[in-house]
């Protein structure tokens, strides 16, 4: 591996791991990330911000499906696929535990629908897995 090559490689890793540190806080402790991180509290009651965080993840990751079924490398496609499913599946998971408030055709709608969309990644990346092992 050149020299370009490793400094790209521990810039990427070092993105990795700021970006896990953050979003494991969030999504492990989020109320904890919302009283302690600096300035998040400070954000008004309706987040702008948050929303337009989580609206800017979805692009990119929408931008990576995209991509990766455009181009149908196998490691694209295994990366943009292993990236949706953990989406989908958290987003699945919080819906799950959060009920409370749903009426019974809501959180039978909206379960049912989230936990689809997670199937459908899973399988859509087990394809993925086992047409790129078996070319």
């Amino acid at each position: 591996m050149n020299s370009t090559a490793k400094r790209l490689r521990a810039g990427l890793l070092a993105l990795a791991a700021l970006q896990t540190l953050v979003s494991v806080w969030q999504y492990v402790f989020p109320r904890s990330f919302y009283d302690d991180f600096p300035t998040v509290r400070l954000d008004p009651p309706y987040n702008e911000h948050l929303l337009s965080d989580v609206g800017g993840l979805g692009l990119a990751l929408t931008a990576m499906l995209f991509y990766a079924a455009r181009v149908m490398d196998r490691r694209v496609v295994v990366s943009a696929l292993t990236g949706y499913v953990v989406y989908a599946g958290t987003h699945f998971l919080f819906h799950v535990r959060h009920f409370d408030h749903f009426s019974v055709r809501d959180a039978v709608g909206v379960g049912t629908g989230l936990g689809l969309e997670w199937v459908l990644a899973l399988t859509l990346l087990y394809v993925a897995w086992r047409h790129h092992r078996t070319s």
